[in-house]
C-alpha cells in the first residue's frame, strides 16, 4: 500500500512539473507573438516614414509630442484621414499615419504604444521607432540612452532621409 502511495506521489510531482513547463512555454509563445507583431508595426512605421519624407512631415514623425502619451483603448473605427483623398499634404499624411499606427498598436498589442524619436541613444545617434506593450512607455525602453532588453518593447533604428 505504501508503495502505491509513493508511486502516486511521484506521478503527481511529474504531472505538476509538466504543467509548469507548459505554462512557461505558453508565456514564451505569447511574448514571441507580441514581439513579432511589434516588429511588423515598427517596420510599417519605418516604411511610412520613408514614403513621406518631406522635411516638415519628417519633423512631425520624429516629434515625440506628435504621438499619443498613453495607450488608447482598443476598438473604434480605423482612422481614415487621407485615405482615398485626391490631395493630402505631407503634413496631413504624417498626422494620419500617426493616428493609424497608434490605432493598429492599441488593437493588436495589450496596452500597446508607438513613438518615433530622434537620437534614441544620445546625441548624434540614429532616430528610431519604439513599439511597446503591457503598459510600458516608449521612453522606458530608452532610459539613460541605452536600449532596454528587459522591457516589453521593440526598438528599430531609422535613418532619416
Amino acid at each position: 500500500m505504501i508503495e502505491i502511495l509513493v508511486a502516486i506521489l511521484v506521478v503527481a510531482v511529474g504531472v505538476l512539473g509538466y504543467a509548469g513547463m507548459q505554462m512557461f512555454a505558453l508565456r514564451g509563445a505569447e511574448t514571441a507573438s507580441y514581439r513579432t507583431q511589434a516588429t511588423l508595426v515598427a517596420k510599417d512605421a519605418l516604411e511610412r516614414l520613408l514614403l513621406n519624407s518631406a522635411t516638415a512631415a519628417g519633423d512631425i514623425y520624429f516629434d515625440v509630442t506628435s504621438w499619443p502619451a498613453a495607450s488608447a483603448a482598443p476598438g473604434g473605427n480605423f482612422p481614415t484621414a487621407c485615405m482615398g483623398a485626391a490631395t493630402c499634404t505631407p503634413d496631413a499624411q504624417a498626422v494620419a499615419d500617426i493616428a493609424q499606427l497608434s490605432w493598429i498598436v492599441s488593437n493588436t498589442l495589450p496596452l500597446g504604444m508607438i513613438s518615433a524619436r530622434d537620437g534614441c541613444t544620445g546625441v548624434g545617434t540614429p532616430s528610431c521607432v519604439v513599439v511597446t506593450w503591457q503598459g510600458t512607455v516608449p521612453a522606458d525602453c530608452l532610459a539613460g540612452g541605452v536600449i532596454s532588453t528587459s522591457e516589453p518593447c521593440v526598438v528599430m533604428e531609422a535613418r532619416r532621409p
